[in-house]
């Protein structure tokens, strides 16, 4: 979804648009959708991932190489800001963040191929 005004004015573009009726009436405020999304349960995505992945690969056609499947894969490097609490979070706790850490995550996308 992309964002094209206010996060309020979006929210009631869509009751509106699911509810139906002219009326400017708001439904959801933005606060309760925020503690709504709060009581999700992470489960529930890894599920909705796990049926799509498998839905996706039981009916496509998988090229293959030599019997290997060939994937090629695109990494980059992302420098975060330097905080205690990220460092904290992605190096060991025995070493000084602050001093000898430059965090960074490494995202890696897939591409199948061939």
């Amino acid at each position: 979804m992309l964002l094209r005004s206010s996060y309020q004015r979006e929210i009631d573009r869509f009751c509106k648009e699911i509810i139906g009726g002219d009326y400017d009436i708001r439904q959801v405020s933005k606060s309760a959708l925020s503690q709504a999304r709060k009581k999700l349960n992470p489960w529930a995505f890894q599920r909705l991932n796990e049926v799509a992945v498998e839905s996706f690969y039981e009916g496509a056609e998988i090229n293959v190489w030599r019997e290997m499947r060939v994937l090629a894969v695109d990494g980059s490097r992302l420098r975060l800001p330097q905080s205690e609490d990220i460092a904290m979070n992605l190096v060991n706790q025995d070493l000084d963040p602050m001093q000898t850490v430059k965090p960074a995550l490494r995202p890696v996308h897939y591409y199948m191929t061939y």
